[in-house]
């Protein structure tokens, strides 16, 4: 399911919007870079429905499905607004 046209289901907006927050709280005129952004799905999926887990691995899946990839000299508040928009807009 690598289709970006269709709206993430709940928890992946749910898990978008809170990277989302993550990167704007941290750092956010620093880089963006594509091991971050794989890094944060793993993260954050696995935060959410524990290490390891069937959930977790799913979540993780869709996370990348869904957040755009990183463009060259993007900042992590840039890419932050990205996620957002992804996840169907501001909430």
């Amino acid at each position: 399911m690598n289709d970006r046209t269709r709206l993430p289901d709940a928890d992946t907006r749910v898990l978008l919007q809170q990277i989302a927050a993550r990167l704007l709280a941290e750092r956010p005129a620093h880089p963006m870079r594509e091991s971050i952004r794989t890094a944060l799905a793993l993260t954050f999926a696995a935060r959410r429905h524990g290490y390891g887990t069937a959930r977790a691995e799913h979540a993780e899946e869709q996370l990348l499905a869904h957040a755009p990839a990183v463009e060259p000299g993007m900042t992590r508040s840039r890419y932050a607004a990205e996620l957002r928009q992804a996840a169907g807009g501001d909430q």
